[in-house]
């Protein structure tokens, strides 16, 4: 295929193109997870206020990836770097720093610390690709075009997405209904009448708050689309009598689902998310009443969505506060929460599946006060199986469980997090 890009015309270049920089390009695809993950832990030592919270982390990584991945695209194709639209997430990262009301300057900061490391990179394999200094230098010469070519090119669509979606911020209702949750949620806002006005919402009633999430954007469907139809379904399996939905960045959903009488337990026993290959994942809080109750709801729902995302791929697809209360209490340290793990489980906190079923098994046969009969009946494995794992799980504790149940209860509880809670939150790094 004939090269787009005009610079690619002269026979020295389409050399050095073809000998050097194309399948350096094909390494920076392999490479640009690892890229993206440097960059954003750059930008989080730098600016930790454009990373508020491991969702907006992911979805840096996700934009950084998928701009890197671009732009190893143009060079292999020989494309012109000025004519190529953002990526769509990197366009719903720009929407999003509007919703967090973010500075634009520290997005195109962003732009420009990407630029300077994805560059050190590209020096590093093309002065050790090259045959000899004429080549270096051209492919060098083509490198830098790419690269500041493609870098103006996407701050200037970043800077119309971020400006395009700030008027419409300001002129909607958006940025009133974000402003009335935060004045909820942090107890500014005391009265129900005002509250329920500025937020379009009847608050005077029960409500379960729901957390709908992913942890990738997906290939062809707009996620904010996709999370709000599992609300929405939510809300139908639910029996909601009305729902608020409101977007949290660009790979979550904020909902509340309000009904005139009590929330009946088994409508939330039955909550799920649909189909369980598009990645979406559920927090759900506790029902609460009135305004109070809106605040306590959504506290707990984003409690449930911190276990999950310390639990991490072995996290359910729907994870309820009242299923995870202990762990969210004993998890808010994080330091403190692994080393009391660890203490009290000593080798049964091990990594691997045989010890954590042996672990698992355990934890519900104490929740089961101690019944095999009820614990393999949720566990869904014979009552002398769950004997036998207890039996192992003493012999790998070295003691017996009868003493300082509390402790080792609680540990089980935060067992699942452990990994989770290995990696340092935004603020530690």
């Amino acid at each position: 295929m004939d090269p787009q890009w005009s610079p690619l015309r002269e026979p020295a270049a389409q050399r050095a193109w073809q000998a050097v920089l194309v399948p350096i390009a094909a390494e920076l695809r392999a490479s640009a997870a690892n890229l993206a993950e440097r960059a954003v832990e750059r930008m989080q030592a730098e600016l930790p206020h454009l990373f508020p919270d491991e969702p907006s982390r992911k979805e840096a990584l996700v934009s950084t990836d998928a701009s890197l991945q671009q732009l190893a695209e143009l060079i292999e194709i020989g494309g012109d770097p000025r004519q190529t639209a953002l990526p769509p997430s990197t366009q719903a990262i720009a929407r999003a720093a509007v919703q967090r009301q973010a500075l634009l300057p520290d997005l195109m900061r962003f732009y420009r610390l990407a630029q300077e490391l994805v560059w050190t990179w590209l020096f590093t394999r093309i002065t050790a690709a090259a045959d000899d200094a004429a080549q270096q230098a051209k492919a060098l010469e083509l490198a830098t075009g790419w690269i500041f070519g493609y870098v103006d090119g996407a701050q200037m669509r970043a800077e119309q997405t971020y400006e395009l979606e700030r008027e419409a911020w300001l002129r909607g209702t958006a940025a009133a209904r974000a402003a009335a949750i935060d004045d909820i949620v942090a107890q500014r806002e005391r009265d129900t009448q005002r509250a329920s006005k500025r937020l379009r919402y009847d608050v005077a009633r029960t409500h379960v708050a729901v957390i709908a999430w992913l942890d990738r954007a997906p290939d062809e469907t707009d996620p904010q689309t996709l999370l709000g139809g599992v609300i929405a379904g939510i809300a139908h399996d639910t029996a909601a009598d009305s729902t608020l939905v409101h977007p949290s960045g660009t790979l979550g959903v904020l909902g509340w689902l309000s009904r005139r009488g009590p929330c009946p337990p088994e409508a939330l026993a039955r909550v799920s998310v649909g189909d369980p290959h598009a990645g979406v994942r559920v927090a759900l809080g506790e029902p609460g009443q009135g305004l109070k109750g809106f605040r306590r709801t959504y506290l707990e729902a984003a409690h449930a969505r911190r276990v999950a995302s310390l639990t991490g791929s072995r996290a359910a697809a729907v994870t309820r506060y009242r299923s995870v209360a202990v762990a969210a209490l004993a998890s808010a340290d994080r330091e403190h929460a692994r080393s009391f793990v660890t203490r009290v489980l000593g080798p049964l906190a091990a990594d691997d599946e045989d010890t954590y079923r042996v672990a698992t098994t355990l934890a519900v046969y104490l929740a089961e006060n101690r019944s095999p009969t009820r614990a393999a009946r949720r566990l869904t494995v014979h009552p002398n199986t769950v004997s036998y794992r207890v039996n192992q799980a003493e012999t790998i504790l070295g003691r017996g469980i009868d003493t300082d149940t509390l402790e080792l209860s609680v540990a089980l509880a935060l067992l699942p997090t452990l990994p989770g809670m290995a990696h340092p939150e935004p603020d530690e790094l």
